[in-house]
């Protein structure tokens, strides 16, 4: 019953906010779980049994869920400390992260305000 009262609660908080702010909380909330799930298919049996419900407490179709979730998970693979591979990488090309993520920030940034504006319109335009 955790499940439920974590639904209740969040549905609770996002309800009497407009969709498109929803589909972009979702967006943030997946940017920030990869953090510390770097995992996509973790991310998604961690994150999806919460998500896809709340989106149809909170009136979001399921796929701007989905497509929150895919956005969250892949724009930040690319500068999250967590990431084996990105370390791994850097690694090899003798690259120090301090100055990957001085590179690569700007970058990220534009990457977010076209995944958020991407689930947006999503959200406007009623993908189903």
């Amino acid at each position: 019953m955790i499940i439920h009262s974590i639904l209740n609660w969040a549905s609770g908080m996002l309800s009497a906010l407009p969709g498109p702010l929803i589909a972009v909380s979702m967006f943030f909330v997946q940017l920030i779980l990869n953090l510390f799930i770097p995992s996509g298919s973790g991310q998604a049996a961690t994150t999806m049994p919460i998500m896809a419900p709340l989106a149809d407490l909170v009136g979001i179709d399921r796929q701007v869920a989905v497509l929150a979730f895919q956005y969250g998970d892949g724009l930040s693979n690319s500068i999250i400390p967590t990431s084996a591979s990105l370390l791994a990488s850097l690694a090899i090309a003798n690259i120090p992260y301090e100055k990957w993520v001085k590179f690569l920030w700007p970058l990220i940034l534009i990457w977010v305000i076209i995944g958020a504006s991407a689930v947006v319109v999503a959200q406007l335009i009623g993908l189903t």
